[in-house]
């Protein structure tokens, strides 16, 4: 006789989270011709002749059991890597869930939401009962790519999207930083928690800055969501990178912009990896200038044919005056966003974690709360990878 042996749910959740799903919301209209809907990381194809697909819902949701009673045809939505908020809309809200999301009719009469990569139009197959969900098949009616954005994913507890090849091509230091940022995420959502915004966390990937992972929501974000976005390691980004570099990594980081900036604000840039690592932290000011450095790199990072790598230099040329200035004025700024860095074991950068500030003016206080709550994170995030800050 076999003996099972009983599975603790929390282990089960972390296998299983390693690996990626697609998100999908699935939507319907209800008797009143209302939509409703429902967010789902466990959508499949079953079969291509006949064609059938397949999701998976909770059987005790009450989003299910809306969808159920409003008839036997469904539609399944693929997200876009730009609609991680319409995901977490649908999925936490009881009610309205689809207020302020653009959406049309599907050949079937289903909700067709705005920006989605895709959508699949169904009428209901069968239903089936596996343990605490139920298996729902679909046969496909109608279906079409009507966006050439990346696809939402959910990938270790966190969202992001695919970059073709960027794994597979040699960057298995992004893999070992992900690790790392497991271990640091309970500390990045206390921080973002406690100041209701944003905390992301940027690895260093040769020569480039990857968003790796995001916790809470900012209201001073020009998109959805950063995570999965690549930038050139330039000033006035990364200035923590620098700070804690070796010679080499500093040197190519000051120097990049060597021509091409007045002397005296080349000067400044020189200055600033000593200046970030006396404070422990790096800091940007200035809203106005800020968003519009993300909504280049943004429409970079989406594929816009009108933003090229030199649009965003020049971007970021345009925006130094605003980072790790000597100083600031303590009575009233535009806090932008703060940064510092996680250590590991042989006291190298692993990664930064960013803070983002608050919209409007802050007072020196909140910059200190701020900054001494940020710090207090990224010490308890180096503990938790094993790691240890350099000496100073």
């Amino acid at each position: 006789m076999t003996t099972v042996t009983a599975v603790d749910p929390s282990q089960f959740r972390q296998v299983l989270g390693q690996y990626p799903t697609g998100v999908v919301v699935v939507t319907a209209l209800d008797a009143t011709g209302e939509p409703i809907g429902m967010t789902v990381g466990s959508f499949t194809s079953v079969s291509l002749d006949p064609p059938l697909v397949a999701f998976l819902p909770d059987q005790g949701s009450s989003s299910w059991r809306a969808l159920r009673e409003s008839g036997d045809r469904f539609c399944v939505n693929v997200l876009g890597d730009h609609q991680e908020d319409v995901c977490r809309q649908v999925a936490m809200r009881k009610t309205d869930k689809f207020e302020g999301i653009g959406w049309s009719r599907s050949g079937g009469g289903n909700p067709v939401i705005d920006g989605a990569v895709a959508y699949i139009d169904c009428v209901t197959e069968q239903i089936h009962e596996a343990g605490d969900h139920h298996i729902v098949v679909g046969r496909v009616q109608e279906l079409d790519v009507v966006s050439s954005a990346q696809p939402l994913l959910f990938f270790r507890g966190g969202y992001g999207s695919f970059t073709p090849l960027s794994l597979a091509s040699g960057d298995t230091d992004l893999l070992d930083q992900l690790r790392l940022v497991d271990l640091a995420r309970p500390h990045m959502e206390r921080l973002a928690s406690r100041f209701d915004t944003e905390v992301t966390a940027i690895a260093l990937v040769r020569d480039e800055l990857v968003l790796t992972a995001a916790a809470g929501h900012t209201p001073i974000a020009v998109a959805p969501t950063r995570v999965g976005q690549r930038l050139p390691f330039l000033p006035p980004l990364g200035s923590c990178f620098a700070a804690w570099g070796d010679e080499r990594v500093r040197a190519g980081w000051t120097e990049a912009f060597a021509g091409s900036l007045p002397a005296g604000e080349l000067a400044r840039i020189r200055a600033v990896p000593a200046l970030v690592r006396e404070r422990g932290y790096g800091i940007a000011l200035g809203h106005g200038a800020g968003a519009h450095l993300e909504t280049v790199t943004t429409r970079l990072h989406e594929g816009d044919p009108q933003v090229s790598a030199e649009t965003l230099r020049e971007a970021m040329v345009s925006v130094v005056a605003g980072y790790n200035p000597t100083s600031y004025d303590a009575g009233s700024v535009e806090l932008r966003s703060l940064s510092a860095p996680v250590f590991t074991a042989t006291g190298q950068v692993a990664f930064t974690l960013t803070l983002w500030g608050p919209p409007g003016c802050s007072t020196g206080e909140v910059v200190r709360r701020h900054v001494d709550e940020l710090l207090t994170a990224t010490s308890a995030a180096t503990a938790a990878i094993g790691g240890r800050a350099p000496a100073v």
